[in-house]
Parts: C-alpha cells; structure tokens; sequence
C-alpha cells in the first residue's frame, strides 16, 4: 500500500481530566458516572451524535442483562444502569418488570443519559472520534480526537475504552483476539401499521418457565424469545421462501416494542468485519437492502403485515463481536457454564451463551441459559499496557463468554466498575492493576451496584 507521511505539528490540548471515557454506550455512561460519583473529573467522548449506544443509535430496544431468565427471575444489574432504567421508565420509555428483556423506546433513553451526565457534571463531547492514543512508555496517557474542531489532544491519567470494538486498546498496543468469522451483524428497523397476530396478546411482563437450574434453551421455550408474542409468523413459511431465494438470509424473526401497531423487528444478518471500514461500509448497505427486502416478502405473504412499512431503521448497524482483550484473566464459557466463582467480581451476567451461527443457517440457535455468574475485575486490564481499562464486550473473553456478556446491561455494569476502578486508580496514585478489587467492590455497593 502506498504510503504518506503526515506533517508534524502541534495541536491543541482541549481537555486536562482524571478519567476519560472513550464510547458513550452503556458501558461508557456506566463509567463516566461511576468515575465521577467516585470523586473523579470526567469527560466522556462518543462518535455518533447521541449517547446509549447500541440502546439508542443501534436501535436495541429489548433491554438484555438486567433479569435472570431462570426462576426466580432475578434483577441482576442496578446501579448506573439501574438508575437510568428507573428514570426512563417513569416517563414511559422502557418496562421496569422481571422480564427476560426490557421493551424499551430509543427516544426516551436518549435524553435521559443527556441528563444523566448532566445531572454529575460529566463533560461530554459528540460527534468526536479517536484517531490515536498519547502514550508515555507503556502507560496511556491520553487520546488524539478528530472533529469539526480539527485534530486535538485530550490528556487524562486513565483512559477507559467503552468503543466496543477497543479500538482505544488496539491503538495502545494491547494484545487482542478476533475470530476469523465474527458473529453477524444487525439492521434492526421499526415497522408502523402491524396488525397484531399472535394467539396471545401483548404481556406486560414476559418470563422464560425455565428453571432454577441452567441448561439449554429448548424448543418449546423458543416461543418465548421474541419479546411480542402478539406478532407472530410462521417460520416454515420463512424458511421455505429463504430456500426458494425469495429471502435474504435471516435470523429469528424477534419483535419487541412497546407500541401495539409498531414493532420493532430483529431479523437481519450481515456478515463481516466491523473493523474494516470497507467491510462496514458494506455491511451497513446490505443490512438496509435485506431489511426492505424481508418487509416487501411480509408484507405480500404474512397476515397482518399487508399495510406495513418501515418507519425507521438504526443509525448504525449493530455489532455483535470484533476484538476481544487479551487480559490478566480470560473469561471462559467454561468458567460460566460451572458458575465458577470470582474473589474479584465486580459484575454479574445472566445473557445465555449465545453466539449466532455461521453464514447459512436460518432462524434460532442453541443456547445454554446460565445462573448469574461473576465478572472477574482482572479482565478488564491489559497485560502489558498501564493507565488504560477496558470496558464492554471486548473485555478479556472467550468467544462463548463474549456471547454473553456483550449485551447493554451486562456492558453497563461492567463499565460502572471500571470507571469507579479509574477514579480509585488516579486517587491512590497507583495503576488500575495495583488496585485491590475488594476497594472497587465495596463503592460499587456503594453506588447500588450488584457484585454477587
């Protein structure tokens, strides 16, 4: 490849902090919270031109991690995320019940976390990406952003990478995993003028009869994993049509949604490298392609769908796996499937292992549905690289762990510990993997969090 070299200058240092959260998806608004209720100076950045994420701009709207899918149907996650599920759900934007996922409204989440990072002095920067990090040795000490300001310089003693893909951990030098296929991307989409279906109606609350103990999903409880049972379809008909090249390839169909006549609709797979630009590029217009393709087969084939168009689609597709850190501990599916247990837990996941299968096969998948198991602190640090935490679905994992951790209230959860870890790390003078995890515990109580 041709090669340029860039001119060397000076830019201009516009923000000096304690902790910096780069993403502002759930695990970035768990971080930067958590880092400043913890006592530290916050600034949080995020490329897109809200913050939530994949709950927002990736259009997620069935809220997973927060309940055990397993009798008794606990709440699992509460803190940060926890204060941000309340706030929305008093105005109507999301359930607030023991469900195995949460219906949520994008909308709502949205202006919610404004005021959350608001409501603890955060200083936030949209539309802003990281083009590479400040490093002294082996220690981050910053990122360089790029925006409608130009190329400028962000200083802070710890930075947290919530980007998902880690792309603050990459550009740092942090050892990593990808897989060689990764698991397919999403275009979900709302639909408006749905005629309701199903042989029962729409549930306030939605519990999976399984349990207490783990074990596969089976398939008489597939029934259950699309949150609006009222939108039913018959998946021979799917299938058959997918066969005769009448569909693109698919996945579920899954609804969910809070408003009767307008479901939200989970069925795209795209295949790809999110950490290629290309390969998203392509990705993003193939999944809207498919995504209008599967709406003009309903809406001519499926009772219901007749008069039914999409009213809207995600900003941006949604991410499933890309790389993993490679850490002081990696979790394992093992490790969750035997309930190992954790000294240095900071989090709890309930997601079932679920990692969607290579190009070809349609519809639902095996899954193994866990008890609630524990997130050991040590797999949010980097072997080699200091004063850099990582935090999301690209912590040190495994490829059957990271198939249940990277939903938004696990991620969430998982960054409310690594900010108050950020903020205890500059308060202590010390590096993130010097901290004695049962400190970061007893703040995460502190601040409502759910450890064990």
């Amino acid at each position: 490849m041709e090669k340029y070299i860039e001119k060397e200058r000076a830019i201009d240092v516009i923000a000096d902090v304690d902790v910096l959260v780069v993403g502002g998806g759930p695990s970035g608004i768990g971080a930067a919270v958590g880092a400043a209720r913890a006592g530290s100076r916050v600034m949080i950045v995020e490329n897109m031109g809200s913050f939530g994420g994949m709950w927002t701009n990736g259009l997620v709207t069935t809220l997973g991690g927060f309940n055990s899918w397993l009798r008794p149907y606990r709440r699992c996650v509460d803190g940060v995320m926890g204060e941000w599920l309340r706030m929305s759900a008093t105005r109507a934007g999301a359930e607030d019940n023991r469900s195995w996922v949460l219906s949520s409204d994008p909308e709502v989440l949205k202006f919610t976390a404004d005021e959350i990072i608001q409501k603890y002095g955060i200083r936030p920067l949209l539309h802003t990406w990281v083009a590479d990090v400040i490093k002294d040795g082996d220690c981050v000490r910053g990122v360089i952003v790029e925006n409608v300001d130009g190329r400028k310089a962000i200083k802070a003693a710890v930075v947290v990478d919530c980007t998902g893909n880690g792309d603050v951990m990459a550009r740092a030098g942090a050892a990593y995993r990808i897989a060689e296929q990764l698991q397919p991307m999403t275009m979900p989409f709302f639909l408006a003028q749905v005629e309701p279906q199903g042989s029962v109606g729409y549930e306030e609350e939605l519990v999976i009869p399984m349990g207490p103990e783990a074990g596969y999903l089976g398939k008489e409880m597939m029934p259950y994993t699309t949150r609006r049972r009222d939108m039913a379809v018959d998946n021979e008909v799917l299938d058959r049509a997918y066969e005769r090249g009448e569909l693109p390839f698919f996945g579920g169909p899954w609804f969910g949604g809070l408003r009767v006549n307008y479901p939200w609709v989970n069925t795209t797979r795209v295949y790809g490298s999110a950490v290629d630009a290309a390969e998203l590029t392509s990705a993003e217009m193939e999944g809207r392609r498919d995504a209008h393709a599967i709406v003009d087969f309903y809406r001519r084939n499926l009772p219901g769908f007749e008069k039914c168009w999409i009213m809207s689609s995600a900003a941006t597709i949604g991410i499933r796996e890309t790389r993993r850190l490679v850490g002081e501990y990696t979790l394992t599916g093992e490790d969750i499937v035997e309930n190992r247990r954790f000294p240095d837990s900071i989090a709890l996941g309930v997601w079932p292992i679920d990692v969607h299968p290579q190009k070809g096969e349609n519809g639902a998948h095996d899954m193994f549905v866990p008890l609630p198991y524990q997130i050991p602190y040590r797999c949010l640090i980097p072997e080699s690289v200091d004063g850099l935490l990582v935090a999301g679905r690209c912590i040190s994992t495994d490829r059957e762990a990271m198939g249940t951790i990277r939903v938004g209230a696990t991620c969430g959860a998982i960054g409310h510990a690594a900010g108050i870890a950020a903020a205890m790390s500059v308060q202590k003078g010390c590096a993130p993997r010097k901290l004695d995890a049962r400190d970061v515990q007893i703040e995460l109580i502190h601040q409502n969090a759910i450890t064990e």
